[in-house]
């Protein structure tokens, strides 16, 4: 399908993916079953007067769903690679993590980050699941001092064992690529406009052995580094927010980009076709990689915008608007991507074959508001031997 205006400003509403399902409380029958689609989302939902945080679990080939309490929405949700039932949550720019027992469906444990720190909402396990890379940043009101941190924490204990800078300002998502390094986003803006990079260090050192930057002369304003996704052929897709001040009221209407560095090429961010690029205001958000494909989905929340990417050819494939898309991921089988979205807080499939939404696949009321999803069967298969999941 040629991606024309018509084409292009077709919305995705619920209409146009058919049918919805309510989702069950859970039933009798085995709710974890790797071999079935299960998400995991920060989320929350009205509780009396309050609202109350939690981590989001829904079974999606069987339509159940477990909420489990949380002290605060959950941003980046990791699988222990040595415990396929324990997870840990972060707090977005705040000071809170913890640990959950899915099968307990309770808080285990909770920790804090640093003294004079805040945790950015992102961190990676070490390949032996023994320590955890948490992304922490300075606590200060001059912008030129909001320092990224990687925090080595043992994972039995929580203690620290290691620190280093990550060389960069306000730190957010991270990535362990192979044994030995370590890529950092940032998202923060110095006083004197520089830009932001995407960092590669190494780990026993913490050198930095190489920065990447989004280009500066695509769009009229700057973009950062913010979420970023390395497939296992080292494709790289960043999605960029505005690069703005925190306070900057107008940061909202700006553009936000994609950028894509094909293995062993060079970063290139899309500044084409017109029509998709200014229409992409405010933060991309999330990424899903279809290796198979070599597609990128991308979530545009604030542009009510959803954005495949070919890899290989450096364009866009497909956009279409859906009512404020968050989180996405794939299904077990890779032939759907799955994406969260909307006020209501519901998922849809969409068919990776074709980009289009699958019909009679959504799902709601999910609860499932928070900016990330995963899907734990589809990562036990990454992070795990085969006879542990």
């Amino acid at each position: 399908m040629p991606l024309n205006r018509r084409h292009f400003l077709k919305l995705a509403s619920l209409g146009y993916f058919s049918a919805s399902f309510s989702l069950l409380g859970c039933t009798h029958k085995k709710f974890f079953n790797p071999d079935e689609d299960i998400i995991l989302s920060g989320g929350s939902y009205a509780d009396g007067n309050t609202t109350q945080h939690a981590l989001i679990v829904i079974n999606l080939t069987v339509q159940e769903k477990r909420v489990i309490k949380t002290p605060f929405m959950p941003h980046q949700i990791l699988i222990d690679p040595n415990n396929k039932y324990r997870v840990y949550c972060f707090e977005k720019n705040g000071a809170n993590a913890c640990e959950v027992d899915l099968q307990k469906k309770s808080v285990r444990r909770n920790f804090q980050s640093t003294a004079g720190k805040f945790f950015s909402g992102h961190a990676s396990f070490s390949q032996n699941g023994k320590q955890l890379y948490c992304i922490e940043n300075n606590i200060n009101d001059d912008s030129d001092k909001q320092f990224g941190n990687v925090i080595i924490r043992d994972t039995e204990t929580f203690k620290t064992t290691k620190m280093w800078l990550t060389q960069g300002l306000s730190a957010h998502d991270c990535q362990l690529t192979d044994k030995q390094t370590f890529v950092v986003s940032h998202t923060g803006l110095s006083n004197s406009n520089q830009q932001t990079s995407l960092n590669y260090i190494v780990l026993e050192t913490g050198q930095v052995i190489k920065r990447l930057y989004t280009s500066s002369d695509v769009i009229p304003n700057k973009l950062n580094n913010g979420h970023f996704e390395i497939d296992e052929e080292n494709n790289l897709v960043i999605a960029s927010a505005p690069l703005v001040s925190q306070k900057d009221s107008q940061k909202n209407h700006l553009l936000g980009g994609v950028s894509i560095k094909k293995h062993n090429g060079q970063l290139i961010t899309m500044k084409q076709p017109e029509i998709v690029i200014k229409r992409m205001t405010g933060e991309a958000l999330s990424i899903e990689i279809s290796q198979q494909k070599k597609v990128a989905a991308v979530t545009h929340p604030d542009a009510n915008l959803l954005t495949f990417w070919s890899i290989d050819k450096n364009q866009i494939i497909k956009a279409f608007g859906i009512e404020k898309p968050r989180g996405i991921c794939q299904t077990l089988n890779g032939e759907n991507f799955i994406v969260s979205y909307g006020n209501k807080a519901a998922m849809a499939k969409i068919s990776i074959n074709d980009l289009t939404p699958v019909s009679n696949s959504i799902v709601q009321p999910t609860h499932a508001s928070g900016e990330h999803i995963i899907n734990w069967s589809k990562t036990l298969r990454k992070i795990m031997p085969k006879n542990l999941y």
